[in-house]
């Protein structure tokens, strides 16, 4: 991430804020480890804001919470990335921070309306039949309002926070500097690669600000998820979005983890649970794009049709051909309790961080760990044994790639989904079934005709492109063989580097064979005169001369020596 002066003028600034605001929390929390001196402390703030006797305390995880609300929408969405490690944090942590994903303050009304006039060209009363002030959702960086357009469809109007970009440009130029600076003192962040880490979040949350990419997401999504008729991909109206204006339909529903609402509603649980992993199954395993943070405020289901809709697609991956074939074969892995197999997999999905791996300890520690959790007899959690396998990974120094990440992240969310809604089925159980009936669905006659027509069509065009070049070719090469010779061009760029620098060794060595040359002579000069004693003009005259040689000589060298030292304490190349 690029950063002007300014952008640091900024993050100084900024940096205070951050400071104050930890400052304050973590005295707060400091209190809470000495008995005495908090209850001393509530007593005084009672007494102070004349706080009512029943006010409850409250506990770590809130006040974690309010801080990363208060830090601003850089630090929440790291606290929402957190809370979607539902296995790996306790469940007090994973209750609070999941409040991150619904519950930030809005920002004013007056605001809003001067975003939509500096977007969209006309105040909020002009665009849309009836526009509702009061936003019925608000997250990390913008807020949505419900209106009605004039042709009568209600829409939800996602409106960006103002100057979010810049708090966050300035909130991630801090971390980057931080990461900068436990780099240079810790071996084990340097290997982790903390600072490339931070500077891809970087990139993805600078994106994500952006709507015209959350609006194709969410078109290109519709067009995969068209066959499964029991999920909806919001419809987006392009002509009142920009990229900090986003409209979109309104869906009306509740989250999918809302069991009571949707026992309610009569709906089968069971039928909920299979359309929600085979749509994450088909986007992960078949399409290779996917909705990188299925959590459950992400997913909405209709009380009236049992349709489930995927919301927020601003944040999605992408995977290879041979990336989702492994996360295949991972899934047979889990499925047929090959813990070999699994180990296999999640070391052809990994690369290293570390200078050297010991295989055959992590295959070892491998099948120990996971041999307990799945020789145990019981069901199989795919999300507790992935876990479990993360954890291995990074022990052993390996780590998977961002976008296999975030898949296995989605892959994780969807089985969590799928358990609570419906316990006896799952990732794992059904998972697999699927994915073999979708690769019969995909894999026709037709399309297998419609992506090589694609594949020809493509190559044609690159032909047609270089024409000019093999006609100009073909000229050249009729030119040189009527001159009865042919030319041939070796690009020796590259070597030329090389042969510069051994040139550079060359002269070096040279000069200082030279100096040594002079210092011995010069020394052996001087030393025999003064030994012989010889006392007239010519004599004298060469003593000082070999004596200035000698003096002249040991100059340039210290000052050749001095020069190589500082540029190799500079880092640079000698």
């Amino acid at each position: 991430m690029r950063r002007s002066s300014v952008d640091k003028i900024r993050e100084n600034l900024r940096l205070q804020q951050v400071y104050n605001v930890f400052l304050r929390y973590a005295w707060d929390l400091a209190f809470e480890n000495w008995s005495t001196l908090s209850a001393a402390r509530h007593a005084v703030q009672a007494w102070v804001w004349n706080l009512p006797p029943e006010l409850a305390d409250m506990s770590t995880p809130v006040k974690v919470r309010l801080m990363l609300e208060e830090l601003g929408p850089t630090y929440v969405k790291m606290g929402q990335i957190v809370s979607s490690q539902a296995s790996v944090i306790p469940v007090e942590w994973q209750v609070e921070l999941d409040k991150l994903q619904s519950s930030v303050p809005p920002f004013p009304a007056s605001q809003v309306r001067e975003v939509l006039i500096e977007e969209l060209g006309a105040p909020p009363e002009e665009l849309f039949a009836s526009f509702e002030p009061q936003p019925f959702a608000a997250a990390s960086t913008a807020q949505v309002h419900r209106a009605v357009l004039h042709n009568g469809d209600t829409v939800a109007v996602k409106v960006q926070r103002p100057n979010i970009k810049v708090q966050m440009k300035a909130d991630l130029g801090i971390m980057q500097n931080a990461a900068r600076v436990a780099t240079r003192r810790s071996d084990y962040i340097k290997a982790i690669d903390l600072d490339g880490m931070l500077e891809q979040f970087s990139q993805s949350a600078l994106a994500e600000l952006d709507y015209t990419g959350e609006a194709y997401n969410a078109y290109r999504l519709r067009e995969n998820m068209s066959q499964i008729p029991d999920i909806h991909i919001p419809t987006i109206y392009s002509n009142l979005s920009t990229t900090k204006i986003l409209t979109m339909e309104f869906i009306r529903g509740v989250k999918i983890t809302n069991l009571e609402a949707i026992e309610a509603a009569g709906l089968d649980r069971a039928r909920l649970a299979n359309a929600a992993l085979r749509a994450v199954s088909k986007q992960l395993f078949i399409d290779g794009f996917f909705h990188a943070d299925p959590h459950p405020g992400n997913l909405l289901v209709s009380l009236d049709t049992g349709q489930i809709t995927f919301i927020d697609t601003g944040m999605v991956g992408e995977l290879t051909i041979n990336q989702r074939l492994n996360l295949v074969q991972l899934l047979l892995a889990v499925q047929k309790v090959d813990v070999k197999g699994m180990a296999q997999v999640m070391r052809s999905l990994s690369v290293p961080y570390v200078s050297e791996v010991d295989e055959s300890a992590f295959y070892r520690d491998f099948e120990r760990s996971i041999g307990r959790i799945m020789y145990g007899g019981t069901a199989v959690s795919m999300g507790e044994a992935v876990s479990v396998s993360l954890e291995l990974l990074r022990v052993h120094g390996l780590r998977l790639d961002p976008q296999l990440t975030l898949a296995i992240k989605a892959m994780m969310q969807a089985e969590a989904i799928s358990s609570r809604l419906y316990p006896e089925g799952g990732l794992v159980a059904e998972g697999t079934q699927m994915v073999r009936q979708m690769l019969v669905q995909e894999v026709t006659a037709d399309k297998i005709i419609n992506i090589a027509s694609d594949q020809l069509m493509m190559a044609a065009r690159e032909v047609f492109r270089r024409l000019p070049s093999f006609q100009n070719a073909t000229i050249k090469w009729l030119d040189q063989y009527q001159k009865g010779r042919f030319e041939v061009y070796v690009d020796t760029s590259s070597l030329a580097k090389e042969v510069t620098k051994l040139g550079k060794l060359g002269r070096m060595i040279t000069i200082a064979l030279i100096l040594v040359g002079m210092i011995i002579g010069s020394a052996i000069a001087t030393g025999v005169i003064a030994f012989t004693g010889a006392q007239n003009e010519t004599w004298t005259f060469i003593m000082r001369l070999a004596y200035l040689g000698y003096i002249f000589a040991m100059i340039i060298a210290i000052i050749m020596v001095v020069r190589l030292v500082w540029q190799w304490l500079r880092g640079t190349d000698p």
